[in-house]
């Protein structure tokens, strides 16, 4: 299979990052359409993040820029301003995370000689290398001139930088420590033609420092002067080659940035002390080891080779636009519009992405900076300033955060079974777990925010934030139990199950929920609680995570609807019906980019393309992550937030855009089963009053029509399981409902098959309860089989595939013994071509007086098996519920519904 080829445009920012301590931004001519002060294409910020926080923002240049001319034909690329550009990282192993930049047409014509200038940031070096490749694609030969030139930025124009120049070491040193600053060193490593300190506007070809534009523009040479001590200073080299026909040159120099004189010296030593090929080949072999992270590193081997560089260059998009100390992430790589700031929500899931990829000490960086920069009462402003951390006001609330933290904290610890890291941001983790808990409001949902859309004029219940906050809370009591806190598992449980009721509830009852009886969930519940009936691509979220099962008619309906009103241009996904963002919105960050409305947002349509893979539809996940692949920009980097359905072109002023391009690594490692981007909590709340018919052998009849209503819960994701169970005896799902008499259960397994009665391998139900009553039952730790219990439990009932009795257990002493068979009740019944089970439990087999209605207790639903060789029975997956044992009149608790 071909590659899917990408769009035209490329982008106008990159990141670069030596991983240590040195980051850059790389930008084109023009930041945007609306960007009036155009420059060359060139490293524009310079940034050393060690020392104070004040100095880490400071950006050390004004813009490191290449000029050239063409002596053999007398004609001058000197105004760069005037160049086209583009601009990738590379990911092929001879240069992987190089970062490419072609100079195309100079005032709309082609340039005599082809020129690339591309950088690279060898790790925990302090300097980047950088590399001009000249190509004469003519029948002559070609004498080409280069000009590398830095002009520094002095931050005190009442005070002098001090420059000079190395003679023996082909390099300038220039001291920025009197306007507070540090030392700035350019050098090359081959012998340059010229060198020049010069002022910046110092214009006379005459004077000894001239800056070396100037000079360069006018004849093609510089002075050579050797020091210059002033406010505004440039340095320069250039450099001339004989490029014969159809030949290439490749010249090389560096750039970088130290605290001291004396580590300037060192750095340009350590820079000398290879060659220019062999900076750029251990570069390469840095970012090679990385992707693959000593065999953690998850990699794609897709057909269509687009999306495995897609994924590749995503990561190391990534890693470069990472805060190498702090661990924040800028959230785009064009700073015209959105400046530097982290977006808490957007760097959760960037972070998520990296953990998922393998790439656990990014994903620590970030977490541990976000757990540094909690507020008090456990949430977080919207953004942050990426080069310090200090806050950035913005719209505000965004409360989005704090449920995707918790999932992001669990989601690392998950995959790295690091005790330490969990133990040391457990505190924050109760202290966010703890605030959702605390403003769960009279509705049912969690606090109302601004949440993804940040559209201050309508505080609301949020789908997509209240979504993050059931995600967050399953993802907490997951770390309950692996702290042991156990009663925390059960208070963290009720959260979430008062906003799943409240998610699921119909729009058109009172209070509102955010299910609309025409088939989808509705953006939001307004503070008045009235429903907010728009449909919204990023409802779709919460069914990516595992909040909504995917597996519900809920689920299909509402993706229907969102493709059915949202899709453009095949499978681009629009935010909403009417959305004028990019386009005439006021706060469009690029002006009128999208050149229409409704901008199709990669980030939506991947949500949906996860959907796609849980349900079995890969074809379908795989032609929307092609798609992706044709509109993603000039060397498959990531678009910014949106692509336009006229031009079918990404949007420059949020490109690259980290969030769009975690969307794709999640829905990458997804679609090759190589991770599951939901948290299933180790227990439920539950709690719904409704009678179900369960007759002789009704376990076989299609009566699924009594279940439609009734709430079930989510045990596993098999579509992204990568557990070895057999699949028979693992529990999907678990419905489960009471009345007065009685406890009614369903239970669906992953095959959809099970053996017939007293066929091999035999297998069986059983369900451990709590004392549904007052009474003082024994109860013990231990099951049946010796095995560890989640809770000490009362009683079980049990019935097994090749025995027709419904047995009861209870305890002597610390012993299970049976008790009576159960009488009066019809024994479970399964179907084994669906592999669904049926149960009627009496109320007061699981109680050892009256049961409480009204109280609580938890259930084990357990699927047993039986070892054809040894006949010994062993319990193989369990599904764990806090029960209300509900009355006519109690609302219901929600997890999932069908319909």
């Amino acid at each position: 299979m071909s590659a899917t080829s990408p769009s035209a445009t490329s982008t106008h920012a990159l990141y670069l990052s030596n991983w240590q301590d040195l980051v850059g931004i790389w930008k084109a001519a023009r930041f945007t359409q609306l960007d009036q002060a155009p420059t060359a294409p060139c490293l524009r910020e310079l940034h050393y993040l060690r020392g104070s926080l004040a100095r880490r923002a400071v950006n050390q240049i004004v813009d490191y820029s290449g000029f050239f001319r063409d002596e053999t034909n007398h004609f001058s690329y000197t105004h760069a301003t005037d160049f086209d550009s583009e601009a990738w990282f590379e990911s092929s192993s001879d240069d992987a995370g190089l970062l490419t930049t072609n100079y195309l047409n100079y005032q709309d014509q082609a340039t005599s000689v082809r020129i690339s200038r591309s950088f690279a940031a060898p790790p925990n070096q302090p300097f980047f290398i950088v590399r001009y490749v000249l190509t004469n694609p003519g029948a002559g030969e070609i004498e080409f001139n280069v000009l590398d030139q830095v002009h520094l930025n002095n931050l005190d124009a009442g005070k002098s930088v001090h420059a000079w120049h190395e003679p023996n070491r082909d390099a300038f040193i220039a001291d920025m420590t009197a306007p507070g600053q540090l030392f700035v060193v350019l050098g090359a490593l081959q012998p340059p033609d010229g060198y020049q300190a010069g002022r910046d506007s110092d214009a006379s070809t005459q004077s000894a420092t001239v800056s070396g534009w100037y000079s360069f523009d006018a004849d093609g040479a510089l002075r050579n002067n050797n020091d210059v001590t002033a406010p505004d200073v440039t340095l320069a080299f250039n450099q001339r080659a004989r490029i014969g026909a159809g030949k290439s040159a490749t010249l090389y120099f560096y750039i970088g940035v130290c605290e001291t004189e004396a580590d300037a010296r060192a750095a340009i030593d350590a820079a000398r002390a290879s060659t220019g090929d062999a900076w750029l080949a251990k570069s390469a072999a840095a970012w090679n080891a990385w992707l693959a992270n000593g065999n953690q590193g998850r990699r794609t081997q897709f057909e269509d080779d687009a999306l495995n560089q897609m994924y590749d260059r995503a990561l190391i998009l990534m890693k470069n636009v990472q805060n190498p100390v702090l661990g924040t992430l800028a959230a785009t790589t064009n700073p015209f519009a959105y400046s530097y700031k982290n977006w808490v929500r957007d760097a959760s899931v960037a972070a998520m992405a990296l953990d998922a990829s393998g790439h656990f000490a990014e994903g620590e960086k970030y977490w541990r900076w976000m757990s540094g920069s909690q507020s008090s009462d456990g949430t977080w402003k919207t953004t942050y300033n990426a080069w310090d951390g200090s806050y950035v006001p913005f719209v505000e609330p965004e409360y989005d955060a704090v449920g995707a933290f918790l999932f992001g904290v669990y989601h690392h610890y998950t995959l790295t079974a690091d005790a330490r890291f969990l133990s040391d941001l457990w505190p924050k983790v109760k202290r966010s777990a703890d605030w959702i808990i605390a403003n769960i409001q009279p509705n049912g949902f969690g606090q109302a925010d601004y949440s993804i859309w940040e559209e201050g004029d309508n505080l609301e219940h949020n789908g997509y934030t209240q979504g993050w906050f059931v995600a967050g809370l399953y993802a907490t009591q997951a770390m309950c139990e692996r702290l042991g806190e156990t009663a925390l598992t059960e208070w963290y449980a009720g959260g979430a199950a008062s906003i799943m009721t409240a998610v699921q509830r119909s729009s058109e009852w009172s209070p509102p929920g955010l299910w609309n009886p025409q088939g989808y969930f509705n953006r939001a519940v307004n503070l008045n609680n009235t429903p907010r009936t728009l449909v919204d691509s990023s409802s779709c979220m919460p069914i990516a995570l595992g909040v909504i099962d995917h597996e519900s008619g809920r689920a299909s309906s509402h993706v229907a609807t969102v493709a059915g009103q949202l899709t453009r241009q095949n499978y681009g996904i629009a935010r909403y019906p009417g959305d004028m963002f990019y386009y005439t919105g006021a706060w469009s960050p690029g002006g009128n980019e999208a050149l229409g409305p409704e901008p199709s947002w990669p980030q939506m349509g991947l949500w949906i393309a996860i959907f796609d893979i849980l349900r079995g539809q890969s074809p379908a996940a795989l032609a929307s992550m092609q798609w992706c692949a044709s509109v993603w920009g000039k060397g498959y980097m990531a678009p910014g937030e949106a692509v336009s359905n006229v031009s079918m072109q990404p949007l420059v002023s949020s490109m690259c855009e980290p969030l769009t391009a975690s969307a794709f690594v999640l829905t990458a490692l997804v679609y090759s089963r190589q991770s599951a981007f939901s948290c299933v909590p180790p227990l439920y709340n539950a709690g719904a009053f409704k009678t179900i018919d369960i007759g002789a052998g009704a376990g076989a009849a299609d009566d699924g029509a009594q279940w439609s209503n009734v709430p079930y819960f989510v045990a596993d994701r098999p579509a992204t399981s990568v557990q070895a169970r057999a699949p028979e005896h693992s529990i999907k799902r678990v419905y489960l409902t009471n009345d007065y008499d009685n406890l009614y259960m369903r239970i669906d397994n992953v095959a959809g098959t099970l053996p017939r009665y007293q066929a091999q391998p035999a297998f069986g139900l059983q369900i451990y309860a709590q004392d549904l009553s007052v009474g003082w039952a024994l109860s013990s730790n231990l099951g049946v089989f010796n095995q560890p219990l989640s809770r000490p439990m009362h009683f079980m009932v049990e019935r097994r595939s090749d025995s027709e009795t419904f047995q009861r257990w209870r305890l002597a002493g610390a012993m299970w013994i049976t008790d009576d068979a159960l009488r009066g009740v019809q024994a479970p019944q399964w179907n084994p071509d669906t592999g669904r089970i049926d149960a009627v439990v009496p109320i007061h087999a699981l109680a050892s007086m009256n049961a409480v209605f009204g109280g609580w207790a938890d259930l084990l639903v357990v699927l047993i098996a039986q070892d054809p060789a040894t006949n010994a029975w062993a319990d193989v997956t369990r599904m764990l519920l806090h029960y209300r044992l509900s009355t006519h009149d109690q609302a219901w608790i929600y997890g999932n519904i069908e319909m």
